[in-house]
């Protein structure tokens, strides 16, 4: 090693871990600051592979940041920053969703998942944004803190109201291909659970 790359400086150790140390280097048939080099290195890179998620979170965050993600992960009883920070960029992100925005997850989901339980419990129900669930006879309606509202029936048909409007009250039908949802059902001809159209007579387990 160059001289002008090296460093002197004089360190005071504990007699017992000088033993260790000397011991170490005869082991490793190596000079005694050979060894302690040798250690100090591997030890600082084990640090660093120990904590990428400490690190990561710092580079991301200024502190002051990182002081409240920790204060609401001791609130919340969460086991780490990393959950805390992903609880509440989750609920950033759903209070910038709209009910349609819920709505075209639910028709994303059901393409492969048509339990409307398993939907309510994946989609609405864990929604920062949802703040009222009711369940009928072969659908899913919910309301969001916008004073909307939206559903799905058993078919995967999805309805929408921008005045929060009930189940059975006058809802949009939403079609999330089409930048306009199709005509409202006639509120004379609306229907509730109790009677069904026909194409809905067969039955999916619910």
């Amino acid at each position: 090693m160059d001289e002008d790359q090296t460093l002197r400086f004089s360190l005071r150790v504990p007699r017992e871990l000088h033993e260790r140390l000397t011991s170490s280097a005869n082991e490793s048939n190596a000079s005694l600051n050979a060894e302690m080099l040798r250690l100090l290195e591997k030890g600082l890179a084990g640090e660093i592979k120990q904590a990428p998620d400490r690190t990561a979170l710092e580079q991301l965050f200024p502190p002051q940041l990182i002081w409240r993600i920790s204060r609401f992960k001791d609130n919340a009883g969460l086991p780490s920053n990393e959950e805390a920070a992903k609880r509440l960029i989750k609920s950033a992100l759903d209070e910038r969703e709209s009910t349609k925005d819920i709505l075209d997850k639910l028709n994303q989901m059901f393409k492969s998942e048509r339990d409307l339980r398993i939907l309510s419990r994946e989609v609405i129900a864990p929604h920062a944004a949802v703040e009222n669930i009711q369940y009928g006879n072969g659908y899913v309606w919910f309301s969001t803190r916008n004073n909307e509202s939206g559903a799905i029936d058993k078919k995967g048909k999805l309805y929408f109201s921008g005045d929060g409007n009930a189940w059975d009250y006058n809802m949009d039908y939403y079609n999330p291909y089409e930048n306009q949802a199709p005509p409202k059902k006639n509120k004379e001809n609306s229907f509730g659970w109790d009677s069904p159209p026909s194409d809905l007579d067969d039955e999916i387990p619910f």
